[in-house]
């Protein structure tokens, strides 16, 4: 029980209240039960008072001789003692005071007073009035006691229900003060406690003003636990402030990595590297990474030997830079004598560039971010080896191509006026070997030959224009413009008009340059063969996202002879329309000329038409 109330407030406080409870219900109860045996008392004092009145008049009735009335009396007062001992909170036998004079007033007035009244009334004894009053006054005196006895004992009631109701009121107040005065101690200054560590523990405060609580009830439990949930958010909160700080590091070091690698793809992306400036790159990675002994090794798909070894720190010891391909074989880690070494080779589409190796001390290793951001690097100049031997090639198979163009160019202008002048001068040359020269032939043929140098001097010309041709920072309606403006230079009694609307469409080098000379081959035509006045160019884009080229001139217009056809240079515009996926169409107009159409769709147009197709 009392390890209970030690331990919990509210059996305390519980206990508190019932005992206050069971205080005011035991006031209550006494004061009921006292006042319950004192509601007779008055009563009693009263009828034992009123036996002194009778007494007198009994004094006064026998010697009058009147027996009626004194018996009469004499019977009230029996009545009246019966009626005194019935209200009485004793019986007769009892030992207390009140019992003994109730005794010896019943005794002496059956034994003595009454028969002697009623002897004094039948006149069998002689007594005057004056007389028996004297008589009766020991029995008076005894009745007075009686009161005296029935008002003490009231008076003792009410002083027991007095003293009852005081003594209900001190433990009620005092239960009341031990309650207000337990309730401060244990329950109001412990809250205040525990509200001030909460205020601070919101506050971030969670090792300082510790509760120093050690009662065993809820609120000490409740405080033992704050402390202990302190501890733990305080020991977490630091935990995790530390953990913050390692996060904050390693995305530190991950912002440089990709920082880095970021520079590094933009530096790629601008031209080659040297050997020089991998160097550099090579060093800043180390120090981003927090690696040293790194060697990068750089060789030839086909080669044996790396043609580049740089190394950042002390490197790879046991690299003997030779017979490399043993290395590139081993790529991974590997343990070697005292170092442990990584691996991670520069291969692309199976073709071989050389590896870049990191070397620890044995017993150490790269965790598994260092070893991706190393794999990152490695890709990183695999590409932009890569990329330059790509770029070389491209560049390698655009020179090859422009070298077939001229040959091509060359084969199909000047090759033949060349043949046809050698014609003219085997011609010549027969007729000055004749015996008898024919002037005018002779003539005629030097004519020719005037006429095919001055064709083949304009062709070398246009020739050279088309060479030196280069689509500048206007784009391909810039140069076609800069054509155009050429074209009425030279041939001023020809309109040339262009109804250029491609402004909003992306074109590709490659599709403006087979345009570029598709386009100046259809003019060049048109200006030199079609014998007309005008010549107009128009460049639409259709619904369908097709660009449609059309050069349309009012001469005489194409032969329907194939020889005639292929003189044109009509081949070489079909393969330029190969060249773009398009399709070329040449036809005679009806009302006079000839119309070159082409049609074909943009690299960017088919793009997305895969990709709307793939959404499908």
């Amino acid at each position: 029980m009392l390890n209970r109330i030690r331990q919990s407030i509210v059996y305390r406080i519980g206990t508190l209240m019932l005992l206050t409870v069971l205080v005011a219900l035991s006031s209550m109860v006494a004061s009921y039960i006292i006042s319950d045996a004192a509601e007779n008392d008055a009563a009693a004092v009263n009828l034992a008072g009123s036996l002194r009145a009778m007494s007198y008049r009994l004094a006064a009735t026998a010697p009058s001789g009147d027996m009626e009335a004194t018996a009469t009396l004499s019977n009230e007062v029996t009545s009246r003692l019966s009626r005194v001992l019935s209200i009485s909170d004793f019986s007769a036998s009892d030992n207390l005071r009140a019992a003994r004079n109730y005794r010896k007033v019943i005794s002496s007035w059956e034994e003595e007073i009454r028969p002697l009244l009623e002897s004094i009334a039948a006149g069998r004894t002689s007594m005057d009035s004056l007389q028996l009053a004297t008589h009766l006054e020991p029995f008076i005196h005894d009745v007075d006691t009686l009161v005296l006895d029935y008002q003490t004992i009231a008076e003792e009631k009410i002083s027991l229900l007095r003293l009852v109701q005081v003594a209900s009121l001190f433990a009620i107040v005092a239960l009341v003060y031990l309650s207000l005065y337990i309730l401060h101690r244990s329950v109001e200054q412990p809250l205040k406690q525990l509200i001030s560590r909460s205020m601070s523990i919101a506050q971030g405060n969670f090792n300082q003003n510790r509760l120093e609580i050690d009662s065993e009830d809820e609120l000490g439990v409740l405080a033992r636990t704050i402390n202990y949930m302190s501890d733990e958010i305080h020991a977490t909160h630091r935990d995790l402030a530390h953990r913050v700080e390692q996060k904050t590091a390693q995305l530190q070091k991950s912002h440089e990595a990709l920082d880095f690698q970021y520079r590094l793809a933009r530096r790629i992306s601008e031209g080659p590297l040297a050997g020089s400036e991998l160097g550099q790159w090579l060093g800043e990675f180390a120090n981003v990474a927090d690696l040293n002994n790194l060697d990068l090794c750089l060789m030839t798909p086909e080669g044996e030997a790396p043609y580049e070894h740089l190394v950042q720190g002390f490197g790879n010891s046991q690299c003997s830079g030779s017979d490399c391909r043993v290395c590139v074989s081993t790529c991974g880690p590997s343990d070697e004598g005292e170092f442990r070494v990584y691996r991670f080779p520069l291969e692309v589409d199976k073709r071989n560039y050389g590896v870049l190796m990191c070397t620890l001390p044995r017993g150490n290793s790269l965790d598994e971010e260092q070893q991706q951001r190393l794999a990152t690097f490695a890709d990183s100049v695999t590409a932009a080896i890569a990329i330059n031997e790509r770029e070389a090639q491209e560049r390698r198979v655009a020179l090859l191509d422009e070298r077939a163009i001229i040959a091509r160019e060359l084969h199909d202008s000047l090759a033949q006026s060349l043949s046809y002048l050698k014609i003219q001068v085997t011609r010549l040359n027969r007729a000055n070997r004749s015996e008898q020269v024919d002037k005018s032939k002779v003539k005629e043929i030097i004519t020719e030959l005037k006429e095919g140098l001055d064709s083949s001097y304009r062709q070398l010309r246009e020739l050279l224009t088309t060479f030196r041709l280069q689509i500048g920072p206007g784009g391909l309606r810039n140069i076609l413009e800069q054509s155009i403006l050429a074209y009425r230079e030279q041939h001023p009694q020809i309109t040339i008009l262009l109804d250029y609307h491609l402004n909003e469409v992306p074109l590709t080098p490659h599709e403006e340059i087979h345009l570029l000379q598709l386009v100046r081959e259809a003019t060049q035509n048109a200006v030199y063969h079609s014998q007309g006045d005008m010549v107009q160019i128009s460049m639409i884009q259709a619904n369908n996202q097709s660009l449609n080229v059309r050069i349309r001139d009012n001469g005489v217009g194409i032969s329907n002879a194939p020889e005639k056809r292929n003189h044109f240079g009509m081949s070489i515009m079909q393969e330029r329309a190969s060249n773009l996926n398009g399709k070329l169409n040449i036809q005679r107009r009806t009302q006079g000329g000839t119309e070159v159409q082409f049609n074909f769709i943009p690299l960017y147009a088919r793009e997305r038409e895969l990709v709307w197709k793939d959404a499908g």
